[in-house]
């Protein structure tokens, strides 16, 4: 592909891999922490996606409320959080790039 970053991975798999979805949560979690502290730069369209996440999450209208449905409730923004995991995949591999670079260090968060 001219003009573009090619590598052996087809980054559009969509995952619902509790383990991959797991670590895909670490380490957008470290990501955000090496933004924080300048190391590392937060895409702009993952933060769009977490920041719409959050939105969803913390707002108390959504299509299945806690309230009425109690822990099925949370299904939902379950489902929309590995939506946006997924869709979050690309940087995500971009950043374990740059730590295996050695180009900093990873950020344990949990």
């Amino acid at each position: 592909m001219a003009g573009g970053k090619t590598s052996g991975k087809n980054n559009n798999n969509f995952s619902i891999n509790p383990v991959v979805l797991y670590r895909d949560l670490k380490d957008v979690c470290a990501m955000f922490f090496a933004s924080a502290r300048r190391k590392y730069p937060f895409p702009k369209r993952s933060a769009a996606w977490a920041i719409l996440f959050l939105l969803y999450f913390i707002i108390p209208f959504d299509l299945m409320p806690e309230a009425l449905f109690l822990f099925l409730g949370f299904s939902d923004d379950l489902l929309l959080l590995v939506y946006v995991l997924n869709k979050m995949r690309p940087d995500i591999d971009n950043y374990r790039e740059f730590v295996k670079q050695g180009k900093i260090k990873n950020e344990k968060v949990f």
